[in-house]
């Protein structure tokens, strides 16, 4: 009779584990295809709750904005809305391919064009940016085009047509040679910000960059900096050419750069954005040193993140890596009672969006004569 209870309870044992192991494949493959939720951050009472949007998606050729409202959610709905000024940032981060890669499932820069586009239309007050790392590595950027390595000109030429409008220093744009990396910031037509990057054995900002940029939104104000991390040597550096505060002392050096801003150069503004590539960790760091921040969008950790952290839960985003995930960040700001809210959204950058022609002419090219160039190398 004990031996009979014994093989029993086994046998339920076994039946358990089982189940659970089912239940685990299944939460799984619901979770592989699963699409997050829009997020919505209040600064006012540093909460933040899920927003499900009951909306139909369905796909037309022309690309319309309503086709999509699945994937990028739609506007906030707001009480009294028009007492709101409200602007979109569209944010991507080490993004290193020009196409799309998994067999074309995922990424692409002319994809992330057509998204850009699509938030245009919801709201002209759209900011694109970019968390740092683009110009390398990639093997595309190592061809020999026209008799000179690419270097990450292809991806300066993608993300010009794309209509990119920020982005801040990764630590692999200074993998490039000194003259290589001042070559890529001419071409952008686009702002780099950097406010810890500078010349070396000078405190002037490196090259064009920028150290801050403020933004004026219906005379709304909004402060941008930038943040890089202290990893400098890539295979390609044959020297130190650029001083990087380090990552170390990055909260105490952002709370006197915020200082200077506000009390030497007299700047004022509604609303703060940190655009880093850091570790996680740092980003953490920084914003609990530092709650006058109100967003960091990073970068650096090649995955999708989402933390709250710091005395008023600072939220950071980081998008995934190559353009598989943007993550849109829809802000809501009232200029009576100072509330900020900002509704968030990843994106995963798929075949249902369709290719922004001018984009895919670009990225076409440059992927073309980087593989004839591979080829005649005998290379490919």
């Amino acid at each position: 009779m004990v031996c009979r209870n014994k093989i029993e309870l086994s046998i339920w044992q076994f039946c358990f584990l089982i189940s659970l192991l089912l239940i685990s494949v299944v939460i799984a493959i619901i979770g592989w295809f699963h699409k997050i939720d829009p997020i919505v951050y209040d600064r006012s009472t540093h909460k933040h709750m899920t927003q499900i949007n009951n909306v139909t998606s369905f796909v037309d050729t022309d690309q319309k904005l309503h086709s999509f409202l699945d994937e990028i959610g739609s506007p906030p709905k707001l009480n009294n809305p028009h007492s709101y000024i409200q602007w979109t940032f569209l944010q991507m981060n080490d993004v290193y391919e020009l196409i799309p890669l998994s067999g074309g499932k995922k990424g692409g820069l002319a994809r992330v064009a057509t998204i850009r586009k699509l938030l245009l239309q919801e709201n002209p007050n759209t900011i694109t940016i970019l968390a740092g790392d683009v110009v390398s590595p990639s093997a595309l950027g190592n061809s020999i085009v026209n008799g000179s390595m690419l270097n990450g000109k292809q991806m300066i030429a993608a993300l010009n047509v794309l209509g990119l409008d920020y982005a801040t220093l990764g630590n692999h744009e200074f993998d490039l040679k000194e003259s290589s990396i001042r070559r890529r910031l001419n071409e952008s037509r686009f702002q780099w910000i950097a406010s810890n990057v500078y010349e070396l054995n000078s405190t002037k900002p490196f090259h064009t960059v920028i150290p801050y940029k403020i933004i004026t939104i219906s005379n709304i104000k909004i402060l941008l900096i930038g943040l890089t991390i202290d990893e400098n040597t890539g295979q390609a550096t044959s020297k130190t050419y650029v001083n990087i505060t380090s990552q170390h002392t990055l909260p105490q050096f952002t709370a006197n750069y915020i200082k200077y801003l506000r009390y030497e150069l007299k700047l004022e503004w509604d609303v703060f954005i940190c655009l880093t590539h850091l570790n996680m960790q740092n980003d953490i760091e920084v914003v609990e040193y530092n709650p006058a921040i109100d967003a960091v969008m990073g970068g650096h950790d090649h995955e999708n993140y989402y933390l709250k952290r710091g005395s008023k839960y600072t939220p950071i985003y980081k998008a995934d890596d190559n353009g598989f995930t943007v993550f849109i960040h829809r802000f809501a700001y009232q200029p009576t009672t100072k509330q900020l809210l900002i509704f968030s959204k990843l994106t995963p950058v798929s075949p249902l969006f369709s290719e922004e022609p001018e984009t895919a002419k670009v990225a076409n090219y440059f992927y073309q004569a980087g593989l004839q160039a591979y080829r005649d190398d005998g290379n490919y």
